[in-house]
Protein backbone atom coordinates (compact mmCIF):
# COMPACT_ATOMS: atom_id res chain seq x y z
CA UNK A 1 0.00 0.00 0.00
CA UNK A 2 2.62 2.34 0.68
CA UNK A 3 4.98 1.88 -2.11
CA UNK A 4 1.66 2.03 -4.15
CA UNK A 5 1.22 6.17 -2.69
CA UNK A 6 4.81 6.74 -3.36
CA UNK A 7 4.55 5.92 -7.08
CA UNK A 8 0.86 7.56 -7.41
CA UNK A 9 2.96 11.26 -5.43
CA UNK A 10 5.57 10.37 -7.72
CA UNK A 11 3.55 10.60 -10.79
CA UNK A 12 1.77 13.67 -10.06
CA UNK A 13 5.46 15.72 -8.97
CA UNK A 14 6.58 14.74 -12.58
CA UNK A 15 2.84 15.70 -13.50
CA UNK A 16 2.82 19.02 -12.51
CA UNK A 17 6.52 19.82 -13.46
CA UNK A 18 5.19 18.69 -16.64
CA UNK A 19 2.94 21.35 -16.84
CA UNK A 20 4.18 23.98 -15.00
CA UNK A 21 8.02 23.62 -15.65
CA UNK A 22 8.80 26.83 -14.23
CA UNK A 23 8.57 24.72 -10.83
CA UNK A 24 11.05 22.12 -11.67
CA UNK A 25 14.60 21.92 -9.56
CA UNK A 26 17.48 21.39 -10.91
CA UNK A 27 20.58 23.69 -13.62
CA UNK A 28 20.08 25.13 -16.41
CA UNK A 29 16.78 25.70 -16.90
CA UNK A 30 17.29 29.22 -18.56
CA UNK A 31 19.88 29.88 -20.91
CA UNK A 32 20.16 33.54 -18.95
CA UNK A 33 19.15 35.04 -15.95
CA UNK A 34 19.09 38.60 -14.61
CA UNK A 35 18.83 39.41 -11.05
CA UNK A 36 18.25 41.46 -8.19
CA UNK A 37 17.53 44.19 -10.76
CA UNK A 38 14.86 47.16 -10.98
CA UNK A 39 12.60 46.42 -13.93
CA UNK A 40 11.19 49.30 -15.63
CA UNK A 41 8.85 47.01 -17.72
CA UNK A 42 8.36 50.22 -20.77
CA UNK A 43 4.42 50.19 -20.23
CA UNK A 44 5.42 53.74 -18.29
CA UNK A 45 4.23 52.05 -14.96
CA UNK A 46 6.81 52.92 -12.10
CA UNK A 47 9.85 50.05 -11.76
CA UNK A 48 9.56 46.99 -9.40
CA UNK A 49 12.20 44.24 -8.45
CA UNK A 50 12.24 41.12 -9.95
CA UNK A 51 14.50 38.32 -11.61
CA UNK A 52 14.12 37.46 -15.31
CA UNK A 53 14.72 33.90 -16.82
CA UNK A 54 15.27 33.97 -20.49
CA UNK A 55 14.65 31.33 -23.09
CA UNK A 56 15.00 30.09 -26.92
CA UNK A 57 15.01 34.14 -27.65
CA UNK A 58 12.38 35.07 -25.06
CA UNK A 59 11.21 36.04 -21.83
CA UNK A 60 9.81 33.24 -19.78
CA UNK A 61 9.81 34.05 -16.19
CA UNK A 62 9.39 37.03 -14.16
CA UNK A 63 9.73 35.71 -10.50
CA UNK A 64 11.02 37.16 -7.32
CA UNK A 65 13.67 34.89 -7.10
CA UNK A 66 15.69 32.67 -9.51
CA UNK A 67 18.15 30.57 -7.87
CA UNK A 68 21.73 30.84 -10.00
CA UNK A 69 22.22 26.77 -10.45
CA UNK A 70 18.99 27.36 -13.01
CA UNK A 71 20.57 29.30 -15.62
CA UNK A 72 23.79 28.49 -17.91
CA UNK A 73 24.38 32.36 -17.38
CA UNK A 74 23.58 34.86 -14.51
CA UNK A 75 23.89 38.86 -14.76
CA UNK A 76 23.42 40.26 -11.56
CA UNK A 77 21.63 43.96 -12.18
CA UNK A 78 22.10 45.09 -8.44
CA UNK A 79 21.71 48.59 -8.27
CA UNK A 80 21.00 48.80 -12.29
CA UNK A 81 17.96 49.27 -14.40
CA UNK A 82 16.53 46.07 -16.64
CA UNK A 83 14.42 47.87 -19.60
CA UNK A 84 13.30 46.68 -22.98
CA UNK A 85 15.66 46.82 -25.54
CA UNK A 86 15.20 50.64 -27.28
CA UNK A 87 13.54 51.05 -30.57
CA UNK A 88 14.75 53.41 -32.53
CA UNK A 89 11.38 54.59 -34.84
CA UNK A 90 13.93 56.55 -37.57
CA UNK A 91 16.72 55.93 -38.29
CA UNK A 92 18.76 56.02 -41.92
CA UNK A 93 20.74 52.74 -41.29
CA UNK A 94 19.31 50.92 -44.50
CA UNK A 95 22.19 49.72 -46.53
CA UNK A 96 25.26 50.85 -43.95
CA UNK A 97 23.75 47.16 -41.97
CA UNK A 98 25.58 45.50 -44.46
CA UNK A 99 29.12 47.64 -44.38
CA UNK A 100 28.30 47.79 -40.22
CA UNK A 101 26.73 44.70 -39.08
CA UNK A 102 27.90 45.47 -35.68
CA UNK A 103 25.30 48.86 -35.06
CA UNK A 104 28.15 49.91 -32.61
CA UNK A 105 26.93 53.33 -32.66
CA UNK A 106 23.02 52.42 -31.45
CA UNK A 107 24.13 49.34 -29.11
CA UNK A 108 26.16 51.50 -26.97
CA UNK A 109 23.06 53.54 -26.78
CA UNK A 110 20.76 50.49 -25.80
CA UNK A 111 19.28 50.34 -28.97
CA UNK A 112 18.40 46.47 -29.57
CA UNK A 113 16.02 47.37 -33.26
CA UNK A 114 16.14 50.60 -35.94
CA UNK A 115 13.15 50.92 -38.14
CA UNK A 116 14.51 52.11 -42.00
CA UNK A 117 13.32 54.03 -44.83
CA UNK A 118 12.24 57.03 -43.30
CA UNK A 119 12.03 60.21 -45.12
CA UNK A 120 10.83 58.72 -48.47
CA UNK A 121 14.00 56.73 -49.48
CA UNK A 122 14.36 52.97 -48.90
CA UNK A 123 17.05 50.58 -50.52
CA UNK A 124 15.22 49.31 -53.11
CA UNK A 125 13.95 46.33 -53.36
CA UNK A 126 13.36 45.37 -50.06
CA UNK A 127 13.65 41.74 -50.80
CA UNK A 128 17.48 42.45 -52.05
CA UNK A 129 18.40 44.44 -49.06
CA UNK A 130 16.78 42.11 -46.62
CA UNK A 131 18.73 39.02 -47.97
CA UNK A 132 21.92 40.50 -47.57
CA UNK A 133 21.64 41.55 -44.71
CA UNK A 134 21.00 38.18 -43.36
CA UNK A 135 24.15 37.05 -44.93
CA UNK A 136 26.62 38.58 -42.65
CA UNK A 137 23.98 38.87 -39.75
CA UNK A 138 23.11 41.67 -37.78
CA UNK A 139 23.54 42.47 -33.99
CA UNK A 140 20.37 44.95 -34.08
CA UNK A 141 16.83 43.55 -35.11
CA UNK A 142 15.61 45.86 -38.25
CA UNK A 143 12.76 47.42 -40.41
CA UNK A 144 11.95 49.01 -43.07
CA UNK A 145 9.37 51.44 -44.62
CA UNK A 146 8.94 51.89 -48.31
CA UNK A 147 9.72 55.03 -49.48
CA UNK A 148 7.67 57.13 -51.78
CA UNK A 149 10.77 59.06 -52.89
CA UNK A 150 12.18 55.84 -54.11
CA UNK A 151 9.34 54.73 -55.24
CA UNK A 152 8.50 57.63 -57.43
CA UNK A 153 11.79 57.87 -59.24
CA UNK A 154 11.50 54.53 -60.07
CA UNK A 155 8.58 54.91 -62.27
CA UNK A 156 8.85 58.92 -62.74
CA UNK A 157 12.26 59.71 -62.40
CA UNK A 158 13.03 63.29 -61.71
CA UNK A 159 10.17 64.96 -63.19
CA UNK A 160 7.52 67.18 -62.50
CA UNK A 161 4.25 67.07 -62.15
CA UNK A 162 1.20 64.60 -60.99
CA UNK A 163 1.69 61.08 -62.28
CA UNK A 164 -0.43 59.66 -64.71
CA UNK A 165 -2.80 56.74 -65.03
CA UNK A 166 -0.36 54.31 -66.17
CA UNK A 167 2.46 55.89 -63.92
CA UNK A 168 0.12 56.06 -60.68
CA UNK A 169 -0.55 52.32 -61.37
CA UNK A 170 3.07 51.26 -61.36
CA UNK A 171 3.97 53.03 -58.44
CA UNK A 172 1.34 51.42 -56.72
CA UNK A 173 2.19 47.88 -57.80
CA UNK A 174 5.92 48.66 -56.55
CA UNK A 175 4.61 49.82 -53.40
CA UNK A 176 2.63 46.29 -53.51
CA UNK A 177 5.74 44.40 -53.74
CA UNK A 178 7.37 46.17 -51.17
CA UNK A 179 4.71 45.58 -48.85
CA UNK A 180 4.60 42.18 -49.52
CA UNK A 181 8.21 41.88 -48.93
CA UNK A 182 7.80 43.21 -45.63
CA UNK A 183 7.88 47.06 -45.70
CA UNK A 184 6.26 48.35 -42.22
CA UNK A 185 4.31 50.93 -44.38
CA UNK A 186 4.72 54.08 -46.40
CA UNK A 187 7.29 57.03 -45.80
CA UNK A 188 7.06 60.28 -47.41
CA UNK A 189 10.10 62.87 -47.93
CA UNK A 190 8.10 66.20 -49.22
CA UNK A 191 10.77 68.53 -48.47
CA UNK A 192 13.39 66.38 -50.50
CA UNK A 193 13.39 65.38 -53.82
CA UNK A 194 10.82 63.86 -55.71
CA UNK A 195 8.68 64.00 -53.30
CA UNK A 196 8.25 67.48 -53.08
CA UNK A 197 6.76 67.52 -56.72
CA UNK A 198 4.07 65.25 -55.73
CA UNK A 199 0.29 66.48 -54.43
CA UNK A 200 -1.82 65.82 -51.58
CA UNK A 201 -4.06 63.10 -53.83
CA UNK A 202 -0.96 61.41 -55.23
CA UNK A 203 -0.21 60.31 -51.52
CA UNK A 204 -4.06 59.54 -50.53
CA UNK A 205 -3.91 57.25 -53.46
CA UNK A 206 -0.67 55.59 -52.88
CA UNK A 207 -1.12 55.12 -49.15
CA UNK A 208 -4.11 53.55 -50.30
CA UNK A 209 -2.41 50.45 -50.76
CA UNK A 210 -0.80 50.54 -47.67
CA UNK A 211 -4.00 50.00 -46.13
CA UNK A 212 -4.24 46.66 -48.09
CA UNK A 213 -1.52 45.48 -46.02
CA UNK A 214 -2.20 47.10 -42.18
CA UNK A 215 0.59 49.18 -42.66
CA UNK A 216 0.79 53.09 -41.74
CA UNK A 217 1.88 56.29 -42.74
CA UNK A 218 5.18 58.32 -41.73
CA UNK A 219 6.23 61.48 -43.03
CA UNK A 220 8.69 64.05 -43.08
CA UNK A 221 6.40 66.97 -43.87
CA UNK A 222 6.60 69.71 -46.91
CA UNK A 223 7.14 72.27 -43.73
CA UNK A 224 8.88 72.71 -40.49
CA UNK A 225 8.66 76.34 -40.04
CA UNK A 226 5.45 79.09 -41.15
CA UNK A 227 3.21 76.62 -42.68
CA UNK A 228 3.94 73.31 -40.32
CA UNK A 229 -0.02 73.62 -39.18
CA UNK A 230 -1.08 72.81 -42.88
CA UNK A 231 1.74 70.45 -43.23
CA UNK A 232 0.76 68.50 -40.23
CA UNK A 233 -2.79 68.91 -41.78
CA UNK A 234 -2.31 66.85 -44.92
CA UNK A 235 -0.44 63.86 -43.24
CA UNK A 236 -2.89 63.46 -41.27
CA UNK A 237 -5.57 63.75 -44.00
CA UNK A 238 -3.77 61.15 -46.35
CA UNK A 239 -3.99 58.90 -43.17
CA UNK A 240 -7.70 59.70 -42.17
CA UNK A 241 -8.66 58.97 -45.86
CA UNK A 242 -7.17 55.51 -45.39
CA UNK A 243 -7.88 54.58 -42.03
CA UNK A 244 -4.27 54.40 -41.47
CA UNK A 245 -2.29 55.25 -38.40
CA UNK A 246 0.28 58.69 -38.99
CA UNK A 247 3.42 58.99 -37.30
CA UNK A 248 5.09 62.44 -38.41
CA UNK A 249 8.65 61.94 -38.54
CA UNK A 250 11.45 64.30 -36.22
CA UNK A 251 8.85 67.39 -35.08
CA UNK A 252 10.27 70.55 -34.61
CA UNK A 253 9.78 74.39 -34.70
CA UNK A 254 12.58 74.72 -37.78
CA UNK A 255 12.31 78.48 -37.93
CA UNK A 256 13.18 81.10 -35.56
CA UNK A 257 9.48 83.12 -37.03
CA UNK A 258 8.03 80.05 -35.38
CA UNK A 259 10.00 79.52 -32.40
CA UNK A 260 7.62 78.93 -29.05
CA UNK A 261 4.05 78.52 -30.60
CA UNK A 262 4.05 74.84 -29.75
CA UNK A 263 0.27 75.18 -30.75
CA UNK A 264 0.77 75.03 -34.52
CA UNK A 265 1.83 71.31 -33.63
CA UNK A 266 -0.62 70.24 -30.88
CA UNK A 267 -3.58 72.01 -32.05
CA UNK A 268 -3.77 69.53 -35.47
CA UNK A 269 -2.37 66.73 -33.65
CA UNK A 270 -5.14 66.93 -31.08
CA UNK A 271 -8.00 67.40 -32.88
CA UNK A 272 -7.06 64.46 -35.07
CA UNK A 273 -6.41 62.08 -31.90
CA UNK A 274 -9.63 63.43 -30.57
CA UNK A 275 -11.90 62.31 -33.20
CA UNK A 276 -10.03 59.02 -33.47
CA UNK A 277 -7.17 59.40 -35.72
CA UNK A 278 -4.26 57.64 -34.37
CA UNK A 279 -1.31 60.13 -34.95
CA UNK A 280 2.27 60.14 -32.92
CA UNK A 281 5.59 62.00 -33.39
CA UNK A 282 9.14 61.64 -32.96
CA UNK A 283 11.66 63.78 -32.22
CA UNK A 284 15.65 63.93 -31.40
CA UNK A 285 17.18 65.90 -28.25
CA UNK A 286 19.44 68.46 -29.94
CA UNK A 287 18.17 71.83 -31.58
CA UNK A 288 20.03 71.61 -34.82
CA UNK A 289 18.91 69.51 -37.88
CA UNK A 290 20.73 67.66 -40.36
CA UNK A 291 20.37 67.10 -44.41
CA UNK A 292 21.31 68.33 -47.66
CA UNK A 293 21.41 71.29 -49.20
CA UNK A 294 19.02 70.73 -52.00
CA UNK A 295 15.85 71.59 -50.39
CA UNK A 296 17.24 75.51 -50.13
CA UNK A 297 17.30 75.49 -53.75
CA UNK A 298 13.76 76.26 -55.55
CA UNK A 299 12.72 72.76 -56.32
CA UNK A 300 11.82 73.35 -60.19
CA UNK A 301 16.03 73.81 -60.52
CA UNK A 302 17.02 70.23 -60.43
CA UNK A 303 13.53 68.53 -62.57
CA UNK A 304 15.48 66.27 -65.01
CA UNK A 305 18.45 65.46 -62.43
CA UNK A 306 21.66 66.73 -62.03
CA UNK A 307 22.71 66.99 -65.47
CA UNK A 308 19.88 69.71 -66.37
CA UNK A 309 20.58 71.34 -62.82
CA UNK A 310 23.80 72.33 -63.93
CA UNK A 311 23.28 73.33 -67.51
CA UNK A 312 20.37 75.76 -65.65
CA UNK A 313 23.03 77.17 -63.67
CA UNK A 314 24.91 78.72 -66.51
CA UNK A 315 21.87 81.17 -67.04
CA UNK A 316 22.57 83.92 -65.01
CA UNK A 317 18.71 85.23 -64.35
CA UNK A 318 18.37 81.43 -62.83
CA UNK A 319 21.75 81.26 -60.77
CA UNK A 320 20.61 84.79 -59.41
CA UNK A 321 17.24 83.41 -58.61
CA UNK A 322 18.64 80.59 -56.81
CA UNK A 323 21.11 82.77 -54.74
CA UNK A 324 18.05 84.72 -53.84
CA UNK A 325 16.10 81.63 -52.27
CA UNK A 326 18.82 80.01 -50.37
CA UNK A 327 19.92 83.62 -48.83
CA UNK A 328 15.96 83.43 -47.88
CA UNK A 329 15.86 80.14 -46.63
CA UNK A 330 18.89 79.54 -45.54
CA UNK A 331 21.05 82.76 -44.75
CA UNK A 332 18.61 85.31 -43.18
CA UNK A 333 17.73 85.68 -39.57
CA UNK A 334 15.33 88.34 -37.69
CA UNK A 335 17.17 87.76 -34.41
CA UNK A 336 20.74 88.36 -35.49
CA UNK A 337 21.75 84.69 -35.84
CA UNK A 338 24.95 84.06 -38.10
CA UNK A 339 23.94 81.67 -40.17
CA UNK A 340 26.88 81.19 -41.52
CA UNK A 341 28.14 79.97 -38.44
CA UNK A 342 25.49 78.12 -37.48
CA UNK A 343 25.97 75.47 -40.74
CA UNK A 344 28.11 73.10 -40.43
CA UNK A 345 29.38 70.40 -43.19
CA UNK A 346 28.96 66.88 -42.17
CA UNK A 347 29.59 65.00 -45.07
CA UNK A 348 31.19 66.04 -48.57
CA UNK A 349 32.69 63.68 -50.97
CA UNK A 350 34.04 66.67 -53.18
CA UNK A 351 35.61 68.62 -50.80
CA UNK A 352 36.71 66.62 -47.77
CA UNK A 353 38.30 68.89 -46.61
CA UNK A 354 35.21 71.51 -45.34
CA UNK A 355 34.12 68.47 -43.10
CA UNK A 356 33.54 69.55 -39.69
CA UNK A 357 34.17 73.21 -40.24
CA UNK A 358 31.28 75.85 -40.94
CA UNK A 359 30.44 78.39 -44.13
CA UNK A 360 32.14 81.22 -42.22
CA UNK A 361 35.41 79.04 -41.57
CA UNK A 362 35.31 77.72 -45.06
CA UNK A 363 35.21 81.05 -46.45
CA UNK A 364 37.49 82.34 -44.63
CA UNK A 365 40.06 79.43 -45.74
CA UNK A 366 39.02 80.71 -49.72
CA UNK A 367 39.80 84.40 -48.64
CA UNK A 368 36.95 85.46 -49.43
CA UNK A 369 34.62 87.67 -47.22
CA UNK A 370 31.76 86.00 -44.92
CA UNK A 371 28.33 87.85 -46.51
CA UNK A 372 25.36 85.90 -47.51
CA UNK A 373 26.15 86.83 -50.89
CA UNK A 374 29.62 84.19 -50.92
CA UNK A 375 27.78 81.81 -48.70
CA UNK A 376 25.13 81.17 -51.09
CA UNK A 377 27.55 81.28 -53.89
CA UNK A 378 29.23 78.45 -51.48
CA UNK A 379 26.28 75.97 -51.26
CA UNK A 380 25.47 76.48 -54.78
CA UNK A 381 29.24 75.40 -55.52
CA UNK A 382 28.60 72.10 -53.16
CA UNK A 383 25.38 70.75 -53.98
CA UNK A 384 26.93 71.44 -58.00
CA UNK A 385 29.58 69.05 -56.74
CA UNK A 386 27.11 66.60 -55.72
CA UNK A 387 26.01 68.12 -52.62
CA UNK A 388 27.13 67.60 -49.08
CA UNK A 389 25.23 67.20 -45.87
CA UNK A 390 25.01 70.00 -43.27
CA UNK A 391 24.31 70.16 -40.08
CA UNK A 392 21.73 73.48 -39.49
CA UNK A 393 21.35 74.84 -35.82
CA UNK A 394 17.86 76.38 -36.08
CA UNK A 395 15.39 75.19 -32.78
CA UNK A 396 15.34 76.43 -29.78
CA UNK A 397 16.10 74.24 -26.95
CA UNK A 398 12.53 75.28 -25.10
CA UNK A 399 10.65 73.91 -27.75
CA UNK A 400 12.67 70.56 -27.52
CA UNK A 401 11.99 70.53 -23.93
CA UNK A 402 7.96 70.99 -24.39
CA UNK A 403 7.64 68.78 -27.24
CA UNK A 404 9.11 65.99 -25.48
CA UNK A 405 7.21 65.84 -22.87
CA UNK A 406 3.77 65.55 -25.31
CA UNK A 407 2.78 62.19 -24.32
CA UNK A 408 2.44 60.78 -27.96
CA UNK A 409 5.55 61.73 -28.74
CA UNK A 410 8.65 59.06 -28.92
CA UNK A 411 12.28 59.14 -29.25
CA UNK A 412 13.81 58.61 -32.66
CA UNK A 413 17.49 59.36 -33.60
CA UNK A 414 17.46 60.45 -37.56
CA UNK A 415 20.84 59.44 -37.56
CA UNK A 416 22.41 56.35 -39.36
CA UNK A 417 25.23 53.62 -38.77
CA UNK A 418 28.47 54.97 -38.68
CA UNK A 419 32.27 54.27 -38.81
CA UNK A 420 34.25 55.99 -36.24
CA UNK A 421 36.34 59.11 -38.01
CA UNK A 422 34.23 58.95 -40.89
CA UNK A 423 33.31 62.54 -41.99
CA UNK A 424 31.90 64.88 -39.23
CA UNK A 425 27.86 63.56 -38.38
CA UNK A 426 25.29 64.88 -36.10
CA UNK A 427 26.00 63.25 -32.49
CA UNK A 428 22.56 62.17 -32.75
CA UNK A 429 23.91 58.82 -34.44
CA UNK A 430 26.10 58.29 -30.99
CA UNK A 431 24.01 59.90 -28.32
CA UNK A 432 20.04 60.32 -28.61
CA UNK A 433 18.97 57.89 -26.66
CA UNK A 434 21.63 58.52 -24.10
CA UNK A 435 21.00 61.50 -23.91
CA UNK A 436 17.28 61.73 -23.19
CA UNK A 437 18.57 59.88 -20.26
CA UNK A 438 21.12 61.89 -19.26
CA UNK A 439 19.88 65.25 -19.82
CA UNK A 440 16.23 65.02 -19.46
CA UNK A 441 15.64 62.66 -17.20
CA UNK A 442 18.92 62.52 -14.60
CA UNK A 443 20.15 66.03 -15.03
CA UNK A 444 17.20 68.26 -15.98
CA UNK A 445 14.11 66.40 -14.62
CA UNK A 446 12.16 67.41 -17.58
CA UNK A 447 11.05 63.76 -17.95
CA UNK A 448 10.72 60.68 -15.78
CA UNK A 449 12.50 57.47 -16.15
CA UNK A 450 9.99 55.88 -16.83
CA UNK A 451 8.58 57.82 -19.00
CA UNK A 452 11.57 57.98 -21.26
CA UNK A 453 11.70 54.28 -21.60
CA UNK A 454 7.93 54.08 -22.49
CA UNK A 455 8.81 56.74 -25.37
CA UNK A 456 11.59 54.65 -26.34
CA UNK A 457 9.96 51.09 -26.18
CA UNK A 458 6.26 50.30 -25.80
CA UNK A 459 5.25 53.69 -27.47
CA UNK A 460 6.93 52.81 -30.96
CA UNK A 461 6.62 49.03 -30.71
CA UNK A 462 2.62 49.88 -30.29
CA UNK A 463 3.14 52.47 -33.46
CA UNK A 464 5.09 49.71 -36.01
CA UNK A 465 2.18 46.92 -34.52
CA UNK A 466 5.02 45.27 -33.28
CA UNK A 467 3.00 42.88 -30.90
CA UNK A 468 5.72 40.77 -28.56
CA UNK A 469 8.90 43.74 -28.20
CA UNK A 470 8.97 46.39 -26.22
CA UNK A 471 7.79 45.19 -23.04
CA UNK A 472 9.53 43.15 -20.41
CA UNK A 473 6.82 40.85 -20.75
CA UNK A 474 6.81 36.96 -20.54
CA UNK A 475 6.54 35.63 -24.07
CA UNK A 476 7.99 38.93 -25.50
CA UNK A 477 11.60 38.60 -27.30
CA UNK A 478 14.03 39.13 -24.97
CA UNK A 479 15.04 42.31 -26.45
CA UNK A 480 16.88 44.10 -23.15
CA UNK A 481 18.98 46.58 -21.69
CA UNK A 482 20.68 47.06 -18.49
CA UNK A 483 22.20 50.13 -17.26
CA UNK A 484 23.57 52.65 -14.38
CA UNK A 485 20.58 55.44 -14.49
CA UNK A 486 23.53 57.14 -12.25
CA UNK A 487 26.24 56.64 -15.22
CA UNK A 488 24.57 56.59 -18.66
CA UNK A 489 26.16 59.18 -20.76
CA UNK A 490 26.09 60.55 -24.52
CA UNK A 491 29.94 61.61 -25.20
CA UNK A 492 29.32 62.64 -29.03
CA UNK A 493 29.63 66.47 -29.50
CA UNK A 494 29.05 69.01 -32.34
CA UNK A 495 32.94 69.16 -32.32
CA UNK A 496 33.54 65.56 -31.57
CA UNK A 497 31.24 63.59 -32.99
CA UNK A 498 32.18 59.73 -33.35
CA UNK A 499 32.24 58.85 -29.12
CA UNK A 500 30.08 55.74 -27.94
CA UNK A 501 27.84 56.23 -25.47
CA UNK A 502 28.44 55.11 -21.91
CA UNK A 503 25.99 53.34 -18.95
CA UNK A 504 25.21 50.62 -20.68
CA UNK A 505 26.31 47.61 -18.42
CA UNK A 506 24.40 44.74 -21.10
CA UNK A 507 22.52 45.03 -24.15
CA UNK A 508 20.59 41.72 -25.23
CA UNK A 509 19.21 41.03 -28.55
CA UNK A 510 16.71 38.08 -28.97
CA UNK A 511 18.33 36.61 -25.85
CA UNK A 512 21.76 37.20 -26.79
CA UNK A 513 24.63 39.58 -25.21
CA UNK A 514 25.65 42.14 -27.94
CA UNK A 515 27.26 44.26 -25.08
CA UNK A 516 28.18 42.72 -22.31
CA UNK A 517 29.84 44.58 -19.37
CA UNK A 518 29.91 47.64 -21.58
CA UNK A 519 32.12 45.92 -24.46
CA UNK A 520 30.75 45.02 -27.75
CA UNK A 521 30.30 41.03 -28.11
CA UNK A 522 30.28 40.84 -31.66
CA UNK A 523 27.54 38.94 -31.88
CA UNK A 524 24.91 39.11 -34.34
CA UNK A 525 21.43 37.54 -33.18
CA UNK A 526 19.40 40.92 -34.90
CA UNK A 527 16.49 39.99 -36.87
CA UNK A 528 14.61 41.11 -40.05
CA UNK A 529 11.17 42.52 -38.78
CA UNK A 530 8.34 41.98 -41.41
CA UNK A 531 5.60 44.30 -41.61
CA UNK A 532 1.83 42.86 -40.74
CA UNK A 533 1.52 42.25 -44.54
CA UNK A 534 4.34 40.09 -45.11
CA UNK A 535 4.24 37.31 -47.83
CA UNK A 536 6.81 35.13 -47.91
CA UNK A 537 6.02 34.15 -51.56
Amino acid sequence: MKRRTWLLIGSLVGFLAGVFPGCQGGPEQYDLAIVNGQIIDGSGNPWFRADLGIKDQKIVAIKNKIPADQAKKVIDASGLIVAPGFIDIHTHADEDLIRIPGCENYVSQGVTTLIGGNCGGHEFPLASLFDEIKKPGIACNFASLAGHNTIRRQVMGMKMGEPDSEEMARMKDLLRQEMAAGAMGLSTGLSYLPGTYSKTAELVELASVVAEYGGFYASHIRNQGKNITAAIEEAIKIGEENNLPVEISHIKLADEDVWNQLDLITRPVEAARARGVEVTLDQYPYTATSSGFASSFPQDVFEGGHEKFLERLKDPETYERIKKTIIANRLTSGRGIDKLEAILIARCQKFPEYEGKNLKEILARQGKPASAETGADLIIELVKGGDASAIFFQMDEKDVEALMKLPYVMIGSDGGLEKVGVGSPHPRSYGTLARVLREYVRERQILGLEEAIRKMTSLPAQTLRLLDRGLIKTGFFADVVIFNPEEVKDQATFANPHQYSRGMVSVIVNGQEVLAGGQFTGQRPGQILYGQGYRPD
